[in-house]
């Protein structure tokens, strides 16, 4: 298991100083990638390798959002690995150690020339030290749309929005897709099924699909290809 403690600043938060659901995917990511870096199977590894994680899915549960100023823990682990798929959970701890969020991730291990999954190498997999896999209820890698989405925005791939993968950033999907949803606090979990990457200067088709209890924020580009699926759970209140 890999950790790293945390204050959660001001530039993390919005109006009411309270993080959001973009802020957490940035907290599991970093600390994804922080682990890889420590077992020595980090980002130069990889680009050596041709070889690179690209995200699959996210399934990020929330109890409470930490405020500004809070001391967390940021804790992530292998928990399995299958052909091409690697299992990630993650989690944060209060103070007291108690868990306020807590969420599953796969990724798929790339080959970056040829730009198709490869089964992963023995020497990466044998890096992480496995642990047992977090008890929830996990759910389907692929997220089912809910009905008919409406378009209601276009975007442009910015530059701040770009990774050393030269792809949009996996964070930027959810960041850009809870501004459409009016009240972020509300937000109590979140799915995301990433299916193409976009990279800088692509048009972002946002379509959303709204119902008592979700927020769908459907990402395509101008050819109607859909990129990325992000699924909203909201408490009971209104959107």
């Amino acid at each position: 298991m890999y950790s790293y403690e945390a204050i959660v600043r001001y530039s993390e938060t919005g109006g009411n100083k309270i993080s959001n659901m973009a802020t957490i995917a940035n907290y599991f990511q970093d600390c994804a990638i922080l682990q890889s870096e420590e077992v020595g199977i980090g980002l130069d590894y990889l680009a050596g390798h041709h070889r690179a994680w690209f995200l699959v899915s996210w399934q990020i549960e929330v109890v409470r959002y930490p405020a500004m100023g809070e001391k967390i823990k940021v804790r992530t682990w292998a928990y399995d690995f299958k052909a091409s798929l690697g299992f990630r959970n993650i989690d944060i701890l209060d103070e007291n150690g108690e868990r306020i969020v807590k969420a599953a991730s796969i990724w798929s291990y790339m080959d970056t020339e040829r730009l198709r999954p490869v089964k992963i190498d023995k020497e990466v997999s044998d890096a992480y030290p496995m642990e047992p896999a977090i008890d929830m209820e996990y759910a389907p890698r692929k997220v089912k749309l809910l009905g008919d989405a409406e378009t209601i925005d276009t975007r442009k791939v910015m530059s701040y929005q770009i990774d050393s993968n030269n792809h949009m950033n996996n964070e930027a999907y959810i960041a850009l897709a809870q501004e459409y949803v009016d009240d972020v606090a509300d937000i109590i979990a979140v799915r995301a099924e990433y299916k193409m990457q976009y990279v800088k200067d692509d048009v972002i088709v946002v379509k959303r699909f709204i119902d008592d209890r979700y927020v769908q924020i459907i990402l395509a580009d101008e050819e109607d290809r859909t990129r990325c699926v992000v699924q909203f759970e909201r408490s009971s209140k209104d959107i």
